[in-house]
């Protein structure tokens, strides 16, 4: 009997001690869950089921991670598994250059080129309006400028802040 008892409250002990060593977000959202919307969208795409990516990406980017937001803007360009809409990708691909890395810049520089201008402006209030609701700030990220290991160029890479 004490045997069992011994076996229940130690049990008890592990099962609390991994939820309290386990990171949220300041919106409660545990680390494990927050980094498995984003990767399960990134998975998806790549097997190219794209009903399953968009949704996930969708989720992620409205969390503000900027890899979901990226990847969600090029589905919207490329019309990977929904209708091209230039609106929309214009506008995740503006919040996901929050984060700058080199290839973002090159994909983002050839995008912005393409477009007309009076559609980049007429888009700005819009722009201004998604950075507000899903921008690093708005979403608790920390962007920080650092170089990739074996790399002296430097990219600011954002990531959601866990507490």
């Amino acid at each position: 009997m004490k045997a069992i008892a011994f076996a229940m409250l130690f049990a008890g002990i592990l099962i609390s001690t991994a939820a309290d060593a386990q990171s949220s977000t300041k919106d409660k959202m545990w680390e494990s869950e927050y980094l498995s919307i984003v990767e399960g969208g990134l998975y998806a795409l790549k097997a190219e089921k794209y009903e399953e990516a968009y949704t996930k990406l969708l989720e992620g980017a409205k969390l503000g991670n900027k890899t979901s937001q990226y990847y969600l803007a090029q589905m919207y360009f490329q019309g990977w598994g929904i209708e091209p809409n230039y609106e929309e990708g214009w506008l995740w691909l503006q919040v996901a250059m929050e984060q700058k890395t080199a290839e973002w810049n090159r994909s983002f520089r050839s995008i912005r080129d393409a477009l007309p201008e009076d559609f980049k402006t007429s888009m700005q209030p819009y722009v201004d309006e998604h950075i507000a609701l899903y921008g690093a700030k708005a979403q608790d990220l920390r962007c920080e400028k650092r170089a990739a290991i074996g790399s002296n160029i430097k990219e600011i890479i954002c990531s959601k802040r866990f507490y």
